[in-house]
């Protein structure tokens, strides 16, 4: 599974989720909003994992951090792991938000990361090893 079925898969799960309990859930992760799914009155950004999630480093833009600390009580982030199921373990959803996530902010370093797009014409003409 790619990144972007990754994700998808990923927010299709997190839908169904918020269906169940009772919301109204909205896709929005192409509409350029600081997350992936408006589920009034959670604003809910979704990272995906293949593997567990146990241990690994959450990537937040810095307009989600923005997001997050101006809403902490409707800012959310559904950690949803074990996607690729390879190892038997089922999907799961860890939940952040509120206290719980402004203190992992706060003990995070900023970094600037450049997220160049490598489009199908530079993939298809760059240079190939092996």
């Amino acid at each position: 599974m790619g990144n972007r079925e990754t994700e998808q898969a990923a927010i299709t799960h997190v839908m169904a989720l918020e269906r169940a309990a009772g919301r109204a859930p909205k896709d929005v992760h192409a509409s350029g909003l600081p997350y992936d799914v408006d589920s009034s009155p959670r604003m809910i950004e979704v990272k995906a994992f293949s593997r567990s999630a146990r241990s690994e480093p959450l990537p937040l833009e810095d307009r989600q951090v923005t997001a997050a600390k101006e809403n902490p009580e409707r800012y959310y982030v559904y950690v949803v792991d074990n996607l690729a199921g390879l190892d038997g373990a089922e999907v799961g959803v860890r939940i952040l938000h509120g206290e719980t996530l402004l203190t992992m902010i706060k003990r995070s370093r900023p970094q600037i990361t450049y997220w160049p797009t490598f489009k199908a014409a530079e993939y298809d003409q760059a240079e190939r090893l092996g």
